[in-house]
């Protein structure tokens, strides 16, 4: 039985021939390739990234950005830090760790996809996910996600092989991994969470000789306390406990009363990064999963098969080719992961009916007929349905970044290569009667017909084929690169015109209001730069003996409380220069839907003060 149900090969037993292997390279190549390409187009930008990448200018605080620890543990940050001492600031230093993860993320989904489902379904994860332009914009990034989903995918792939093999070793190797994704990002717990509630849905519809539910309960608390003692160590670090960033986060969470909200920006933003890439990438996986699916079954009523592959062709090039072209490949895959789950469900339900009218004709030991049996989901499937659902409905409780999606993307392709196989083998006639293959088609294709249709009336409705040619992935991010020479060009001019000397070769000071990802490329010879979270620093010593200056930016330009207490202090502030500041649409889609930044896309600038001299 494969994870979906159905009679078949043990797909881990299936040798990996040099053709699979040597497809794997080709596509983690492609993988890296369009990852890697344009690196001048690759800088800081993000507020998170400066917060992580700026830690080593710190060398009195431990070089530790100011209250660094509220945004993330300190796996990330230090890997920047070596990458930044190995390679220096410049180039693509920062974003090394989340590349190198990024494409180190491609085999593994291609084995985990492989050992689940088979090795056309790896392979088809493989190609999705190496082509998918919101995985390929984040690994672009120096932010902690791709980090996380590889250690997420990890894990839960070694929760699945502990449960199967009840393994010990295994059940340790998944919680220190869970430990790894835990010290990378705050909510690297997911793991835990989606493996125990896998473990308990697959343990209510399975054989009870199957079950052993208390032993791999056992296991998955072992990973569990393996994966705090793991995490314990910086949990103890935190300056004011947990407590703190937990306060912190609430902050950015909507609850029910905002998710739907949520949710749609969410979908927005999935769409919004969608291009030719992932449409190439989503086509050849699933048009070279129908072609080897049909071929290697030319013996069976081959009249038949060539009529069904020339529909299923049709219908392939209609229902993915033009939605992905239009919405973008991740709306498509959004569409068939809502789908999968709904079939999902609906086979459980029609299972749980089947066994009760047919609970009289099961033999003494409980063997299931056929029938049921093809119903009948594994350990596998459970988890990537609590992979998915669970996400789905805790994603949009909280402020709708759309980095918060990536992990359910991984998720999805996973849904997506497991469960599509499944469903077209469910539409298959079973033996030589016609009669099963109407009543099954009459089961499922009103179900795809609503479920499809439900899910075309939640599209974006000013999507065009142009978005298909919009590169999001490859946007530069360089602008605050190229301000910040502009910003230490002025100010040198203006504190070598005044008549105030330097102090230990330092000609001037920057305090940077609340932009980080700004503050990261600005230190520089003779200028003492620092971040500002209020506007204090006019009163200290320092500021009456070397010129100092204040730089804003877009956070500063929307907060009310900086703009609050620089009215009261507007006359100690004078306006040197402002430069016009084009955000890339992976840095405004945190804070507008990208409805809204095709409708109006809001001009930003960086401005730099002088604190004028105290009378």
């Amino acid at each position: 039985m494969n994870p979906f149900g159905h009679p078949a090969s043990d797909p881990r037993e299936q040798p990996i021939s040099r053709y699979e292997l040597w497809a794997v390279v080709a596509i983690t190549l492609l993988g890296a390739a369009v990852r890697f390409a344009f690196p001048s187009a690759m800088a800081i930008e993000h507020f998170d990234e400066g917060v992580y990448a700026s830690n080593l200018l710190f060398p009195d605080q431990g070089n530790e950005y100011p209250d660094r620890h509220l945004y993330a543990p300190s796996l990330v940050p230090a890997l920047i830090e070596w990458s930044i001492i190995l390679f220096g600031d410049k180039g693509i230093a920062p974003m090394l760790p989340s590349l190198l993860f990024g494409t180190l993320t491609i085999p593994l989904i291609w084995w985990v996809g492989r050992q689940w489902f088979g090795p056309l379904s790896g392979i088809a994860a493989a190609t999705l996910l190496s082509l998918s332009d919101f995985h390929i914009a984040f690994s672009r990034s120096a932010l902690t996600d791709v980090p996380l989903c590889f250690w997420l995918l990890l894990a839960v792939y070694l929760f699945e092989r502990a449960f199967r093999d009840l393994s010990w070793p295994t059940a340790i190797a998944a919680g220190f991994t869970t430990g790894l994704a835990w010290w990378t990002k705050y909510n690297g717990w997911l793991p835990l969470a989606i493996s125990l509630s896998g473990l308990m849905a697959w343990s209510l519809f399975v054989r009870r000789d199957e079950r052993h539910f208390l032993r791999r309960l056992a296991l998955w608390v072992a990973a569990a306390v393996t994966a705090v003692l793991v995490w314990s160590p910086y949990w103890l670090s935190l300056p004011n406990g947990y407590a703190e960033v937990a306060r912190n986060h609430s902050q950015y969470v909507v609850g029910f009363a905002g998710w739907l909200s949520s949710a749609t920006r969410q979908r927005d933003s999935l769409c919004a990064f969608g291009s030719l890439i992932g449409c190439v990438g989503l086509i050849s996986a699933l048009v070279g999963a129908m072609q080897k699916s049909y071929s290697a079954r030319k013996t069976i009523a081959p009249d038949i098969l060539r009529a069904v592959r020339f529909v299923a062709a049709s219908w392939v090039l209609l229902g993915v080719a033009v939605p992905a072209l239009i919405f973008s490949a991740n709306f498509w895959l959004l569409m068939s992961a809502f789908n999968l789950v709904f079939w999902g469900f609906a086979s459980v339900v029609k299972t749980a009916f089947v066994r009760i009218q047919n609970q009289r004709f099961e033999s003494a030991n409980g063997a299931l007929g056929g029938h049921i049996r093809e119903w009948t989901f594994n350990r596998s499937a459970w988890l990537i349905a609590a992979w998915v659902i669970g996400l789905t409905v805790s994603v949009p409780l909280y402020r709708p970044y759309p980095r918060l999606a990536l992990a359910w993307l991984i998720g999805s392709i996973l849904m997506l290569v497991g469960g599509s196989p499944a469903l077209i083998r469910s539409m298959e006639p079973r033996g030589d009667s016609p009669q099963k293959w109407t009543l099954t088609q009459q089961f499922w294709f009103p179900l795809g017909v609503v479920g499809w249709g439900f899910l075309f009336l939640l599209a974006p409705s000013d999507f065009s084929f142009r978005n298909a040619l919009v590169f999001r992935c490859w946007e530069s991010r360089s602008q605050f690169r190229e301000i910040a020479r502009k910003v230490t060009s002025d100010a040198f001019k203006v504190a070598q015109a005044g008549n105030q000397k330097p102090i230990q070769n330092t000609r001037a000071v920057l305090y940077v209001y609340a932009e980080p990802g700004l503050f990261f490329h600005l230190p520089t010879d003779n200028l003492a730069v620092q971040p500002a979270g209020n506007l204090s620093f006019v009163d200290i010593e320092a500021t009456r003996k070397l010129p100092t200056f204040l730089v804003t930016g877009p956070h500063a330009q929307r907060s009310k409380a900086f703009a609050d207490e620089f009215a009261k202090r507007a006359d100690q502030f004078e306006l040197i220069a402002s430069y016009p500041y084009d955000a890339s649409d992976f840095v405004r889609l945190d804070d507008v839907s990208a409805t809204q930044l095709r409708a109006h896309r809001e001009p930003l600038e960086v401005r730099l003060y002088r604190v004028r001299d105290p009378e």
